[in-house]
């Protein structure tokens, strides 16, 4: 069969695809249909009941559908100018193709572009996917929940995932600018039932710009950035700090004013342009003089706007004008002014999909996710859909959303991949960013962590060509916390502190939250106690701040292990015991349970041994699943020691063999290492000084090569201490060494050095290593034998 080339462009029928040099473009099927038709008879003019017969079968279709459709594929045509020089329109009549056309053998054409796995448009249906490898899944229980709670957050929807249940009508077409535009709220200077133009007026004329070609910063990123700003023009400090939070080449300001029954909306410069862009588009309504404005502002830079002929008709303009305003309450946050905005629509504009669509968003943001699902799914079995991919891709992600609230992973990621699959090569959008997010997330808690970082390293180039600064904050945020759920916590950090730095820009306050928490555990488990420190005033100020009460308890238990750590014991306890009585009253049974370990953990250094038996016992013998494989191992751990220090072996017997089960079935690295180190300090409180020392060096050389100085520390702590019990000073001695360089930072590893010059009666470095230890402690006390200067003596 014959292939068409025309201009840069090649299009296969049989294929049904439309290349443009190298890149395969996506084309809804009737836009398809009716440029393959021009062309196949563009000999003559084709009338519009012709072509509507031809393509949809029927002559009955309405006229505002087919302008829709061809506005679609002049655009992707790129053939928007006054010209029209591939698409010419026949008044009152129809269309003529009058671009050069050269026909070509479909063998020959082959060798002008790659073959797509898939055609443009096309989602494969579930059997032709295969089966699901969820086998990771299945294997390991559930866990980590309000760690990837972090990945769920967000303004938009639920961390790091910012879904937006809104678009631009209008596709935005391959970027023609590289620098990004940034459209602040609309200042109105007009009566206060006006008000929703601010955002809605905003959202128009961004819409427009894009649609011309001009790439804009998204609207979840601008109300952040612009929140006080309120009708006054920004200062210098505040354009330099939005610019650079949004990497936003050209800050463009818009006003509307009402007089006389007239609008007049103006569209200027305050950003990047020399000299100022200044546009004014007047009209009787005030998003026809918004439009106007905006078609202006694309002039001035350069762009062709929509033309004057492609508007909707005066109908469907009153429903944009709805739809408008409804997307401006959600926006603000406001999803049952946009329902009730919904609900004046008569029946006809309430069953076309794009407002069945803004409905099940509404549903969605509302918790009503039952709804939404309905609805979602509806839309995809009825085909209404199937003109336009990105409309299909935006469902998709709506299901997915749904499946991300129910914990339902692997739906989640197989929905991903049916909207990674259909976008294809098409230009980068929203909609690929956002599914690339949602899958990586989906496979990070399924424990596949490699798949998942290059999910998020895809999903950052997409957000970073649309200007999506939001969208790679929360992704840096993402990949902190995914890198320390594998204990990287090295590799954590960097992410962790951009994100949040980013984050705190956008105000985006639970997200960065969740990260600050990630961050000061990092920080933690790196010895590096004193910067956790430093960063607790503002996971503090976060808190306070945070309208979710789970939330609250979740990132204030991270305080107390902050606040403990630096020896702040009195602030740490009586946090505690408000997270503990909160937890309570709520039925909140995981903090409850993390809350209890941290007591026990508390109880046990401060020498109340029964009492940390005793907590730790009654959270791990429920149905209990902490935070992470290294939270219950460390409840495991602690329970073992508290048994020993009790002198309960047999006890501590019973609960190592029971440790070792749960390790085993686990699977984590962590939780071998530390079920390995409760058995060797059992071992040597029973006396079997061999079967103790095998394993402690097992778990040293473990914990060395994972390289988490948390877990070094702990195992040197224990191994030299058996050692320098038995008198073994000359082999406890190397063993503390490691700890040497953190003995400045960390008050245990401060501490495990005072007890080997100590035990060596190494006088002077006892009294340096003492000190240091003090000066660490805050309001621990150290051990009074410790105190004593050391007396070398015969015997040693």
């Amino acid at each position: 069969m014959h292939q068409f080339r025309f201009d840069d462009f090649r299009l296969d029928p049989a294929r049904r695809e439309l290349w443009r040099g190298g890149a395969l473009l996506a084309l809804p099927p009737k836009a398809f249909d009716c440029i393959a038709y021009l062309i196949e008879h563009r000999d003559r003019a084709v009338g519009r009941d012709e072509l509507m017969a031809a393509v949809w079968g029927r002559s009955e279709v309405s006229d505002n559908l087919l302008d829709q459709v061809m506005l679609r594929a002049r655009r992707t045509l790129g053939d928007t100018d006054e010209s029209r020089r591939m698409i010419r329109t026949v008044p009152r009549f129809g269309y003529a193709w009058v671009a050069p056309v050269e026909t070509i053998d479909a063998a020959r054409a082959q060798d002008g572009g790659p073959t797509p796995r898939e055609p443009a448009g096309s989602v494969p249906d579930a059997d032709e996917r295969g089966a699901l490898d969820v086998t990771i899944a299945a294997a390991r229980p559930r866990r980590a929940r309000r760690v990837l709670a972090a990945m769920f957050a967000g303004a938009s929807a639920v961390l790091l995932l910012a879904v937006a249940v809104w678009w631009p009508r209008t596709p935005a077409p391959p970027r023609t600018h590289a620098n990004v535009a940034l459209l602040l709220p609309v200042a109105v200077d007009a009566d206060a039932k006006y008000a929703w133009a601010r955002l809605g007026a905003m959202e128009l004329i961004a819409d427009r710009l894009r649609s011309a070609g001009q790439a804009m910063v998204p609207s979840d990123n601008v109300i952040p950035l612009a929140r006080d700003l309120g009708s006054s023009e920004p200062d210098a400090a505040q354009l330099q700090a939005i610019a650079g939070a949004s990497a936003a080449a050209l800050i463009l300001r818009a006003r509307a004013s009402q007089s006389g029954g007239s609008w007049r909306v103006s569209v200027q410069s305050l950003h990047g342009r020399t000299p100022p862009l200044f546009v004014e588009g007047d009209a009787r309504d005030l998003l026809e003089a918004a439009r106007i404005a905006a078609d202006r502002t694309a002039t001035q830079l350069g762009l062709v706007p929509p033309h004057e002929d492609d508007l909707s008709s005066p109908r469907e303009r009153a429903l944009d004008g709805v739809l408008q305003q409804a997307e401006a309450a959600m926006l603000a946050d406001q999803p049952d002014t946009a329902r009730a905005l919904l609900d004046t629509l008569d029946a006809e504009q309430a069953a076309r999909p794009d407002v069945r669509f803004r409905r099940a968003g509404i549903d969605f943001r509302s918790g009503r996710l039952d709804a939404a699902q309905a609805t979602f799914e509806s839309l995809l079995a009825a085909g209404s859909s199937g003109d336009d991919p990105l409309f299909r891709a935006r469902v998709l992600n709506g299901l997915g959303n749904v499946a991300l609230r129910r914990d339902d992973y692997a739906t989640v990621e197989r929905i991903a991949g049916s909207v990674i699959a259909l976008l294809g090569d098409a230009s980068p959008s929203p909609e690929l960013g956002r599914a690339l997010t949602g899958r990586a997330i989906a496979r990070s808690a399924m424990f596949r962590f490699d798949e998942s970082v290059a999910d998020f390293a895809q999903a950052r180039v997409v957000l970073e060509s649309v200007g999506d600064r939001l969208g790679l904050a929360r992704i840096d945020a993402n990949l902190g916390i995914l890198e320390a759920r594998r204990d990287r916590y090295a590799e954590a950090l960097p992410l962790l502190e951009r994100g949040a730095d980013q984050l705190a820009n956008f105000h985006d306050l639970t997200s960065e939250l969740f990260a600050r928490v990630a961050a000061a555990y990092a920080r933690l488990y790196q010895l590096d106690v004193a910067e956790a420190l430093a960063g607790e005033s503002r996971l503090r100020e976060l808190v306070e701040r945070e309208p979710n009460p789970q939330w609250k308890r979740y990132a204030t238990l991270a305080r107390v292990d902050v606040l403990a750590a630096n020896g702040r014991l009195g602030e740490a306890h009586a946090l505690l015991d408000g997270v503990v009585a909160d937890a309570t009253r709520a039925g909140d049974a995981p903090l409850l349970g993390s809350a209890r370990i941290i007591g026990a953990r508390e109880a046990l250094a401060r020498g109340d041994s029964a009492v940390a038996a005793n907590e730790a016992a009654d959270v791990l013998k429920t149905s209990w699943q902490a935070e992470t494989p290294r939270e219950q191992a460390g409840a495991w751990l602690t329970l073992v020691r508290a048994r020993l220090a009790r002198g309960d072996v047999a006890a501590a017997r019973d609960d190592v063999d029971a440790f070792a089960r749960w390790a085993g079935g686990d699977g984590a690295p962590v939780a071998g290492l530390y079920a390995v180190l409760a058995r060797a300090e059992h071992a040597a409180a029973s006396g079997a000084a061999a079967r103790a020392d095998a394993d402690f060096a097992a778990a040293l050389a473990q914990a060395e090569r994972q390289r988490v100085p948390e877990d070094v520390l702990r195992v040197s702590m224990a191994y030299a201490q058996a050692m320098l019990a038995r008198g073994e000073l000359a082999r406890a001695g190397p063993v503390a060494a490691r700890m040497a360089s953190w003995a400045a930072r960390s008050y245990d590893a401060a501490l495990l050095q005072v007890r080997l010059y100590h035990a060596l009666a190494q006088v002077e470095p006892w009294r340096e290593a003492l000190g240091q230890a003090r000066r660490l402690a805050g309001e621990r006390v150290v051990p009074d034998e410790l105190t004593r200067e050391p007396v070398r003596t015969a015997a040693r």
